[in-house]
């Protein structure tokens, strides 16, 4: 499998994790962090599409950013799901 290909399924796979957690959570958490989290994943799409366009000449580099975007939210939302549950 192309690298490309795996670091855009490392994506889809961390996204759907954290709408995972998003889900079970049933709306405890704050409205602000929602909109943190929001942004970084739309930020993902938003570098998915511009490989997927073939905007850029490096898609590997986008990827890599990519992923680390993704973890980024994923983690914001398990921190807050910590905190909501002290």
């Amino acid at each position: 499998m192309k690298r490309e290909a795996e670091l855009a399924l490392r994506v889809k796979s961390l996204v759907l994790e954290g709408m995972e957690e998003l889900v079970k959570d049933g709306g405890a958490k704050d409205d602000k962090d929602w909109k943190k989290v929001a942004e970084v994943y739309s930020r993902c799409i938003c570098d998915l599409v511009t490989v997927i366009a073939d905007e850029q000449s490096d898609p590997e580099r986008i990827l890599k950013g990519t992923v680390a975007k993704a973890k980024i939210g994923y983690n914001m939302i398990g921190r807050k799901q910590t905190e909501y549950t002290k």
